[in-house]
């Protein structure tokens, strides 16, 4: 036992490189490999399947090896992961299917179709000897004449007694002729693990950056799993090799089988806009996700994100990737959310069955604009525009769970003066001098020759009005002038009203995609009650656009309010919390009473690379 004790001490020490804990690993896997086939094969009966279910519990117990407190009990321990793979393959047992012409072109050695027939027909009464003897019988048989192993590696494994092993092996030989044992052995031996390096190759597959010569077979894996004919598709690949690496972090790999070099997955992380949240690609077949391939790619490019910094990572793929998604799940990713894209192919579009709907808000004195003529007609525009989106995400049913901040002129006019925003394409609707209603399109991540469909709402005085019909058609008509192709929209499910509008109008529905995130950062549980002591209004003299800084209690979680922006605090203590959303920490102080005093809040100075605190003392 004491190298098995070694072999897993080396795989399991994170000082240790990723290399050399996998190189320990594979040590379990040379050890292991023709004993979890053969456990597998007697639950089975099946070679392949077997094959199949060994590959896979190794995965799973690289995935645990952690969790396994003492390692002399590995042998009993991996038995009953192999069991349970066993088990979860005969609740949907796969056909092996080989394409015809390679049955066709295999060459043979055998000695002709007669002798071929009964050794066939030998082989098939001994497996079914075989599957008649009790589990545990033939659990000890198939261990014993698979490799050779001893009575003292088997009763490690079955976790009974070297005497119990005995029994058994005695008791299942009265049951089998001498001559059925040989056969058993001869076809174990031939289909044994061991008998060549390929089993462990697949288990301990290659991983590699990516060279440019990779993008082919990459791009070959992306699309095999999405529409090819949907317009767009080259979108993913064309970021991909334009990502600006010179400006943001990004790490990317490939797996290839050690023996054959074919690239059996990608995977990438990339730096967004918000520095310390990351995204994360992972593209493989499912036949490799659960094979040590998402492993290989997600040990190493968590480890990347350890090194920059990184708070979170999210992951947005079509909800079809079930095996992908539950991949991530069984890792600590969680649901964020759920979106549904439709799109609205212009071409098919013919305004002019919607011209009453715009003659008929003109009788009620609405009119429809846009922000580049109101910016300039009204100069409270962008407060209006504010306090009206306001109101309109009380009714969305996807609008976040805190309270709005308040009004900020700077950063309010930040987020319409972002590069993606269409000033003449943001359509406000108006009635007398109050604005009642807003949709916009813009070139936030659309597609080639298309405009992704921004939020639409009225004010609920206004609806079943036509409103939201007129503001849409005015954005429709925006596109057909400007030659656009396509306006996608990306909604909630939970957006009922609008994804009915959307059909009506005749956006057709293409796909549903899942973000799941990571939080890289623990997150410790602190009582709601804590939060209620740090509630308060805190200024600093700092902050010179404006020095109150709001934090509050919000149904159990904590934000704080700044500049016209609101952001959670997520606990990594009683006292310390950390930002998701950029590179913040903030710190309450309290006196020797237990009062709170002040906060601190840091924030990385990114022209002289030191971090810069604001101290905030509390003032109500």
């Amino acid at each position: 036992m004491k190298d098995i004790h070694d072999s897993i001490s080396r795989a399991t020490n994170l000082a240790n490189t990723p290399a050399e804990r996998r190189e320990a690993f594979g040590e379990l896997v040379l050890r292991f490999q023709d004993m979890a086939f053969a456990c597998a094969f007697a639950v089975l009966g099946d070679a392949y399947l077997a094959e199949d279910v060994a590959q896979e519990a190794f995965v799973v117990t690289w995935q645990k090896l952690d969790q396994l407190r003492e390692p002399n009990a590995f042998p009993g321990w991996f038995k009953r992961i192999v069991l349970t793979q066993c088990n979860r393959v005969t609740r949907g047992i796969r056909l092996q299917i080989v394409p015809l012409e390679l049955a066709k072109n295999s060459p043979t050695t055998d000695a002709g179709p007669h002798v071929v027939a009964e050794k066939r027909d030998l082989l098939t009464k001994v497996l079914t000897l075989i599957k008649s003897l009790p589990e545990d019988q033939r659990l000890a048989t198939t261990l014993f004449y698979v490799n050779g192993y001893t009575q003292a590696d088997i009763g490690a494994f079955l976790e009974v007694p070297v005497s119990t092993v005995n029994k058994r092996l005695y008791t299942a030989r009265q049951r089998l002729k001498e001559g059925m044992v040989g056969e058993f052995k001869d076809n174990l031996h031939r289909r044994r693990p061991s008998r060549d390096k390929s089993f462990s190759e697949r288990v301990n597959a290659k991983l590699r950056p990516l060279v440019s010569e990779d993008w082919f077979p990459v791009k070959t894996m992306a699309f095999a799993r999405e529409h090819t004919d949907t317009p767009g598709n080259d979108l993913w690949m064309h970021r991909r090799q334009t990502f600006n690496e010179a400006r943001y972090f990004r790490r990317q790999y490939v797996v290839e089988d050690a023996g054959s070099a074919q690239v059996l997955g990608f995977g990438s992380i990339e730096q967004s806009v918000y520095l310390p949240r990351y995204r994360l690609f992972l593209i493989t077949d499912p036949h490799w996700i659960w094979r040590g391939v998402g492993d290989l790619l997600l040990e190493r490019l968590t480890n990347d994100l350890r090194e920059a910094n990184a708070v979170s990572v999210s992951c947005r793929d079509y909800a079809s990737q079930t095996e992908l998604l539950a991949f991530l799940k069984e890792r600590g990713f969680s649901e964020a959310s759920t979106v549904l894209e439709s799109r609205l192919s212009l071409a098919d579009v013919e305004l002019s069955q919607f011209l009453p709907a715009v003659e008929k808000l003109k009788e009620q004195g609405i009119v429809i604009t846009t922000f580049a003529e109101e910016r300039i007609r009204d100069p409270q525009c962008v407060e209006k525009l504010y306090e009206l989106t306001v109101s309109l995400e009380k009714d969305d049913p996807a609008r976040s769970p805190f309270t709005a901040p308040a009004y900020n002129a700077v950063e309010a006019l930040m987020w319409l003066e972002r590069p993606y925003v269409i000033p003449d394409a943001y359509f406000i609707a108006k009635h007398g001098d109050s604005y009642v209603g807003i949709s916009d399109v813009s070139l936030f991540e659309a597609v080639p020759g298309g405009l992704t469909q921004g939020f639409t709402g009225v004010l609920r005085a206004y609806r079943r009005r036509g409103v939201a019909t007129g503001l849409k058609m005015h954005a429709v008509d925006y596109a057909k002038r400007h030659d656009y192709r396509i306006i996608q929209s990306f909604n909630d499910p939970k957006q009922t009203a609008a994804l009915a509008l959307n059909e009506k109008l005749g956006f057709k529905l293409l796909f549903s995609y899942v973000t799941l995130e990571k939080c890289l950062r623990e997150i410790v549980e602190v009582p709601s009650h804590i939060y209620d002591q740090y509630a308060g209004r805190y200024e600093s003299d700092e902050l010179r656009q404006d020095p109150n800084m709001i934090v509050r209690n919000e149904a159990g979680r904590l934000t704080v309010e700044l500049i016209g922006q609101k952001v959670e605090l997520f606990p990594a203590s009683e006292k310390s919390f950390f930002v998701k959303e950029f590179y913040g920490e903030v710190a309450f102080f309290r006196n020797e009473e237990g009062k709170v005093l002040r906060l601190e809040f840091t924030m990385p100075d990114h022209k002289s690379g030191k971090p810069k605190v604001f101290i905030a003392p509390r003032v109500s």
